[in-house]
């Protein structure tokens, strides 16, 4: 399976209304994996491979192409994300944003009164 090189967009997600930075690997088949990360806080979003493509260093690349590119990418507070996410993190390491970015988030068990959980 070919793999084409990292591509740089901008964009949504899937129908989502936010502008995103994004980079992408593509192959034969298509999109490979992929990885979206604000505008404002240069936090992870989403990073996903098609898991045909698991396993390769795919998703490190782009990890280190948005990097190259951006200066430094931040990943989502821990509570945030999901098992794989959290591996993903802790597999290429990196800082965390220190901050919720969410208002009303449920994660954080924010109120009206504390809308960002901190």
């Amino acid at each position: 399976m070919s793999t084409t090189q990292t591509t740089y967009r901008t964009g949504t997600y899937y129908g989502e209304t936010e502008t995103l930075h994004i980079w992408e690997i593509a192959d034969d088949q298509g999109i490979a994996a992929e990885l979206y990360v604000s505008m404002d806080h240069l936090e992870i979003m989403q990073i996903e491979t098609r898991s045909d493509r698991r396993g390769e260093g795919l998703a490190r690349s782009l990890w280190d192409a948005a990097n190259a590119q951006m200066g430094t990418i931040y990943h989502s507070l821990p509570a945030h994300r999901t098992p794989e996410g959290d591996a993903f993190a802790e597999a290429v390491g990196g800082e965390s944003v220190t901050d919720c970015h969410v208002a009303g988030c449920y994660v954080c068990d924010c109120d009206d009164d504390n809308p960002y959980g901190y």
